[in-house]
């Protein structure tokens, strides 16, 4: 149910996206129709559910029916009341049995875990569903960071080699020394060997967000210059509490706990007598030792009661298993606790940074291309070597990265906030689809 819930909601927001290029939605939609985990999750739900159903049915009236048939031959002996003989004759015999548990409470305590066991799936395929949004966002924007790294190295390939264009001229006229030109040549060359590092950057990051919808990716949407990126409101108690009353593993994990202290209690309550009541019904022609009988029907109600009084320490061996379960459960659910709430500071610090890192990058991304001009104009005047002019280049190109790095790491470490606090979902995917464009590299200025 859950899993379709994912794909409707995926389907009735993909009308929002680009025809010109692959957006956020329409890839969280193919990775909602091909992830496996939600499709195991899903299944896992439904044994919960089948686990639970069997549960109740256990404390509910068994009713059960049999009959047999029979050839039966019978010889009899001579003695002093029987002359011998041999007599042979069908039999038939049916019954019909009602059963009511009126006092088991191993029963009820195991129907009362298996409750929790399907409680603890359900939370799980929440966990399922948002964590493959959180994944869905990481890949599509490492994706985008990548071919962003790339065009980068690309508008730094031709810049470089425009000037090396310019002192290979000097050079020619004597204007230029030699290890200029190699200085200017050598910063040209290795700009390749990173443009081959970046390509298999991009490569990668679109396998790994391939694996994620099992479909061939198209061009995706880029990130627009024209977000407002603002702070996340809240101190780090108030997102802590968020957690607690929202984060789907958490509240697994909490499930998995009180299933296991049902099932210490049902380990327990097994030293407890159990009292059943029976109904039975009998008609039979054969009667003891399978001997002929005129047909008898025969009703019958009574009261079972059963007490367990020595069981070589099977009991308290179990009991003690399901001691070590909780206590496990409880480490468990301790460990995923101290993690989320690291997680929850860790994104609330990051995404708050990203903002200010964002103001501080775009200043110094003005400042570093009005130097890199100014460079440009004191090398044709003769004022600066090309060393010069090629480290505020760099500079340039450092600077553009910082402020994509920085762009970038807002949407993800907002969207790991979100996730941490059990917040993310498909109206927040729609939101961050808003910030994109759809034309591929446009975000990207040369220098």
């Amino acid at each position: 149910m859950f899993l379709r819930y994912c794909l409707l909601a995926a389907l009735l927001l993909l009308p929002a996206s680009f025809a010109s290029s692959e957006d956020l939605l329409s890839v969280y939609s193919d990775a909602v129709e091909g992830d496996p985990r939600l499709k195991l999750a899903e299944s896992k739900v439904g044994i919960g559910k089948a686990l639970q159903q069997q549960a109740v049915g256990n404390m509910l009236p068994q009713l059960r029916g049999t009959g047999s048939f029979s050839e039966n031959r019978q010889d009899l002996e001579v003695g002093d009341l029987s002359s011998g003989g041999r007599d042979s004759f069908a039999g038939e015999k049916y019954s019909l049995v009602l059963s009511q548990s009126l006092f088991d409470m191993p029963k009820y305590f195991y129907w009362k875990s298996q409750k929790q066991l399907s409680s603890q799936y359900e939370a799980e395929q929440v966990e399922v569903a948002q964590q493959l949004m959180l994944d869905v966002v990481s890949g599509y924007f490492e994706v985008l960071e990548a071919q962003d790294s790339l065009a980068l190295i690309s508008h730094e390939i031709a810049a470089t080699e425009s000037l090396l264009r310019q002192v290979e001229s000097l050079y020619e006229k004597k204007l230029a020394q030699i290890t200029e030109l190699l200085d200017v040549r050598a910063s040209y060359d290795a700009l390749f060997a990173d443009q081959v590092s970046a390509e298999s950057q991009v490569a990668i990051a679109r396998q790994k967000l391939q694996e994620l919808t099992g479909a061939e990716l198209g061009e995706l949407s880029q990130l627009s210059d024209d977000i407002e990126f603002l702070a996340v409101e809240g101190s780090h108690a108030e997102w802590v509490e968020k957690l607690l009353a929202q984060n789907a593993s958490l509240a697994s994990l909490q499930r998995a706990v009180m299933a296991e202290e049902y099932s210490l209690k049902e380990k327990k309550a097994s030293r407890l007598p159990v009292v059943d009541l029976q109904l039975s019904h009998q008609k039979s022609d054969i009667g003891y030792e399978n001997s002929l009988r005129p047909t008898t029907t025969t009703d019958y109600i009574g009261v079972n009661v059963v007490v367990p009084l020595f069981t070589s320490g099977v009991t308290s061996g179990r009991i003690s298993e399901a001691s070590q379960r909780l206590n496990m459960a409880r480490y468990n659910y301790e460990t995923e606790y101290r993690a989320l709430v690291k997680e929850v500071r860790d994104a609330l610090l990051q995404v708050n940074a990203n903002v200010r890192r964002i103001g501080a990058a775009g200043k110094a991304l003005e400042s570093s291309k009005r130097a890199h001009q100014a460079m440009l104009k004191g090398f044709t005047l003769g004022a600066v070597t090309s060393a010069d002019v090629l480290d505020a280049q760099r500079n340039v190109f450092r600077t553009r990265r910082d402020l994509d790095q920085a762009r970038y790491g807002y949407v993800l470490n907002r969207t790991r906030l979100l996730k941490a606090s059990g917040m993310v979902s498909p109206h927040e995917l729609v939101q961050i689809n808003e910030w994109l464009i759809a034309q591929p590299g446009q975000s990207i200025p040369q220098p």
